[in-house]
This record gives C-alpha cells, sequence and structure tokens, in this order.
C-alpha cells in the first residue's frame, strides 16, 4: 500500500518580477511564504520550485507580474471615510446652491448602502456649497438635525435644528480659538456653515453608530484598501468607538490589515467625542494593542486648511511671529513632551509656515529633554518655509506628504504657493518621506495614480529614478516611519508577506494609468481584481 509524504504547508510563489525594496536583493523571480505567513525564503524560480517540490509544496505561478510590497498609507480616516461610503450621503463636490441643495440631499438620501447610521440626523459630505444659509434646510427639515461636511473635513454647513441640538446659541455664539464662524453680514447671526474649532460642539453631539455597524462599514473599508493595494495604514483620527470595534475584529479574525492608531488628543471635533474621554483613551491605549492594532499613536491638527474660504493655516507674521489666532491648541509643546516620554509617536498637522516651525520648535525641545525619544512626525507638509526643511533629519522628524490626490491638482494650482508639496526641497534635506491619501478628504484611498503626476519631479527628470524613490516612500519608508521594518516594508526574510502584484513597473516609474491585481496579506489573497 502506498504511504502519502508529509506536505509542508508554506506557499511557493515564482515566476514573478520582485521587486524587493531590499537594497542587498533589489530584485528576485520567486519566494517561499510559511505557514506563519512570513517570507522564509526568496531567490530565483529555479531554486524555489526546487525546495517546493522537495517539501511537497502548493505553488502559486505569479505569470510575470509586477510584485511589490503591499503599501503602507501614511494617513488614512479610516472608520470616518467607511462612514461615508456606506452610510452617508456623498453630494456633488461643486454645483451645489441654495436652490437645489435640499432636492440634493433628498436624492442622495436614497443612495445610501445603510440608512440611519447616526440615528435621526442626516449626515452628508460635499466640497463646498456656496452663499450657504441655513434657512434653505429648515423649510425642508424643521425637526431634523442635518450636517454636511465640506472644505476636505474641516467645515460643517448645518440646519438650524443641528444646531440648536448642539447647544449653539444661533443669535449670540462667542468665539474661541481656532474657531471660524460664518456670520450673516447684517444681524451677526450663525448661517450655519462653520469651520474647524468652531464645528466642536456639532461633532461632540452627533450620534454615533454602534459598535457592530462600526464593525460593518470597516470591513467595507478594509475591502476598498486592499483594492488601492493598501496592507498598512496609519489612521489618523481614532476614537473610542474605532478602537472598541477594531478590538472586536480582531478577536473575530476578520482584520487583515495592520492598523497604526493616532488616537486625538485634540480638537475634539475630528475625534467625534469629547477631549475627556478622547484623553482617557490615550492613558488606556495599551489595553487596545494587538497583532494587528498598533496603539503607540497620537494625533494633534495644530491649524486648519489653505482652502477658500477659510485659509485657516497658521502662517507667519511680518514679525516672523505664528499667527497663534490660527492655532487650534497653545500647549502644543507640552503635549509632545508628555507623550514623547510615553514612547508614542505623535502625527501633527500643520499646513501653515507658522504651525509647521512652531511644530519643529517644540519637538527639538523635546530632543534635547528625550533625545532619544521616538520619531514624531509632520502630517501634510504642504507648508514648510524654506529655512525649516533642514531640520527635518536632525530631529528625527517624518515628513508625512498628503493628500496624494492634492499634489498637482486645480486647487493647488490656484493657492499662489500656499499648497506646496516640495519634494525636491525634501530630498535635498535628505528628509525621511513618506506618502498619504488622507482618505476622508477624498472620496477614495487610492494612491498610485496619482504618483504620475509627481514622478517626473521626484526623480529629477528621471522617471525610473522617481519610480524606485516612490516605491521606497509607500513601503519600506512607512514602515520606519511607525517602528515596523524589521517585520514589513519590504519583501526579505523574517518579514510578513504582504505585497501586491500590480498591472505595470513602478520601479520605472510607470504609474500611468495603473490598477491593482491582487493583494496579499500574509500570504493570503484579500483582493483580486474582477
Amino acid at each position: 500500500m502506498a504511504t502519502s509524504k508529509s506536505a509542508d504547508n508554506s506557499i511557493a510563489f515564482i515566476n514573478g518580477r520582485v521587486y524587493t525594496i531590499n537594497d542587498a536583493r533589489p530584485w528576485a523571480e520567486a519566494f517561499i511564504v510559511d505557514s506563519n505567513g512570513c517570507f522564509s525564503n526568496i531567490g530565483s524560480s529555479a531554486d524555489i520550485t526546487a525546495q517546493a517540490k522537495k517539501g511537497h509544496m502548493i505553488t502559486h505561478d505569479l505569470n510575470g507580474e509586477f510584485i511589490m510590497p503591499g503599501i503602507h498609507d501614511a494617513h488614512v480616516h479610516l472608520l470616518m471615510s467607511s462612514m461615508a461610503a456606506t452610510s452617508q450621503v456623498r453630494l456633488p463636490g461643486q454645483g451645489l446652491t441654495m436652490s437645489n441643495l435640499a432636492d440634493e440631499l433628498k436624492k442622495g438620501k436614497c443612495l445610501c448602502k445603510y440608512g440611519h447610521a447616526n440615528q435621526d440626523w442626516f449626515y452628508a459630505h460635499t466640497y463646498m456649497i456656496e452663499k450657504f444659509d441655513r434657512k434653505a434646510l429648515d423649510a425642508d427639515f424643521p425637526d431634523t438635525p442635518v450636517v454636511v461636511r465640506g472644505g476636505a473635513g474641516h467645515s460643517v454647513f448645518a440646519n438650524s435644528e443641528a444646531l440648536r441640538q448642539s447647544g449653539y446659541d444661533l443669535e449670540n455664539e462667542k468665539d474661541t480659538q481656532g474657531a471660524h464662524f460664518i456670520r450673516d453680514p447684517e444681524t451677526g447671526h450663525l448661517t450655519g456653515e462653520m469651520a474647524e474649532n468652531a464645528m466642536s460642539k456639532l461633532m461632540r453631539t452627533l450620534p454615533q453608530p454602534p459598535t457592530a455597524h462600526a464593525k460593518r462599514v470597516l470591513l467595507e473599508g478594509q475591502k476598498m484598501l486592499h483594492r488601492a493595494g493598501v496592507t498598512s495604514c496609519q489612521e489618523a483620527s481614532a476614537n473610542t468607538l474605532m478602537l472598541t470595534a477594531l478590538r472586536e475584529l480582531e478577536a473575530d479574525g476578520d482584520l487583515k490589515l495592520d492598523v497604526q492608531t493616532h488616537i486625538v488628543y485634540a480638537p475634539d471635533w475630528i475625534g467625534e467625542e469629547p477631549s475627556e474621554t478622547l484623553h482617557k483613551l490615550l492613558d488606556e491605549a495599551g489595553e487596545f494593542k494587538s497583532t494587528h492594532v498598533d496603539t503607540r499613536f497620537v494625533k494633534i491638527i495644530l491649524d486648519g486648511v489653505p482652502l477658500e474660504p477659510y485659509l485657516t493655516h497658521a502662517g507667519l507674521k511680518e514679525d516672523g511671529k505664528v499667527d497663534e489666532s490660527k492655532l487650534f491648541i497653545l500647549n502644543i509643546r507640552e503635549a509632545i513632551q508628555k507623550y514623547d516620554e510615553r514612547g508614542m509617536t505623535m502625527k501633527i498637522h500643520c499646513t501653515g509656515h507658522g504651525s509647521t516651525r512652531l511644530t519643529l520648535d517644540a519637538i527639538e525641545a523635546t530632543r534635547k529633554a528625550n533625545p532619544n525619544g521616538p520619531r514624531h512626525e509632520i502630517a501634510h507638509c504642504s507648508g514648510v518655509h524654506p529655512d525649516d526643511y533642514a531640520r527635518f533629519k536632525p530631529l528625527k522628524i517624518t515628513a508625512e506628504m498628503s493628500p496624494a490626490f492634492f499634489f498637482r491638482h486645480p486647487v493647488t494650482e490656484a493657492s499662489g504657493g500656499l499648497m506646496d508639496w516640495s519634494f525636491d526641497r525634501m530630498r535635498a534635506a535628505d528628509a525621511h518621506v513618506t506618502i498619504g491619501s488622507d482618505w476622508g478628504a477624498g472620496a477614495e484611498p487610492d494612491i498610485l495614480p496619482h504618483m504620475a503626476n509627481v514622478v517626473d519631479t521626484i526623480g529629477e527628470g528621471d522617471r525610473a529614478k522617481g519610480g524606485e524613490r516612490i516605491c521606497r516612500m509607500l513601503t519600506l519608508a512607512g514602515a520606519e516611519a511607525v517602528g515596523q521594518e524589521k517585520l514589513a516594508g519590504s519583501i526579505e526574510v523574517g518579514k510578513k508577506a504582504n505585497f501586491i502584484a500590480v498591472s505595470k513597473d513602478l520601479s520605472k516609474g510607470e504609474f500611468e494609468g495603473v490598477s491593482v491585481l491582487k493583494t496579499w496579506f500574509e500570504g493570503e489573497v484579500v483582493y483580486e481584481k474582477p
């Protein structure tokens, strides 16, 4: 009687064009993924095939596809974006007026996959509503709170009922630090359009979905990230609901994504819950840490955005001092030092020369007190004074460049230089650079297609050089930013088998029209293009 031979549970992947992002061996043809979801061998197809035959392994033919490590998206709003994609109304980004807004809201309400996720509140998204007045919504929605998020997430348009339930004084609401209220020019009353810290009362009051629904939409968002080739991401607005949902997804075995959660310190409106509970969450962050969820991260939004009509970025005044009226908090140095001492990485949103310089100064002071503290990062880096690029590397600060879709965009071109992602200056300063989609500011998490707009610039006119640099920024640099470079970010023995197949050779800078064909997480296929 024939006896069966024991088979190795590893899988051999052969016949690929494998771009490893490993300087010691930039290219390979094949590799083996062990039963723990890690790379156990990398080499030629002939060598790996021989080893697979000897170990009776299952083999997977890559058919000459371009393979690279999975993408690390350095800036996403996973729960917020997943809710927007499935459970809230997506309005046209332009062309909304007082005469068509109510009709567009009613039309969009029918397109949501899930309804009433925010209980009886009507929540929608757009970019801008010209000359908004809450009265345009009050007639059609007199008793239903209506909130339309705009300004790339930095503004809202609300009707009277939403403002009343949130505790605003419609006639005499006082200004606060970092708040931007739009008022009727004759009466001074609130129009319902507001930006930045003016949103705090409203976003704290907005009913949150139950944990079961948060889990449901996070799984939808996970699919969208996998479709974009993302296997690791930095969540930029983590709150209690999200961490609770992620913990349960992990326990259920459904989390197929490495998530570094930047828990909100300030302002509370981006966390959609009160500061008291957010700070408590930071104190208890370790309780939510798991195999795929790393909670050693903090988020602060220091200023607004250089977008018309708000222009809430904190610049430098003529005397060289920071315009503090645009800052959302005034204790940035104390906050950074507090969490630096705990070994937590800070992600500080800065879009103006003033806010960026203030953050650099705060981190410099922190480094003097704790030279071996964790790497921190400045989010967006679209408003860096020419004198400040050289400070990133010695202060061990990651320059997180986002949102990718704005790198070349009509809004960017019209900003008069206020929005300037200067990859060339960062490169000249030898800064550590990552790239994020800022999913939430845009409707999709795709990064790769937008790289076609900057590949020549990043490569100094050499598209292949630009492709190599971008691939590293999107993979190994991201792993380094979150302290995971020994576990992920490149195709090397012992690292997680997170990798993707794409339709073009990105190492040559071929980003135009690129698409992700397959995404593997720890050796398991989690996305395959139809």
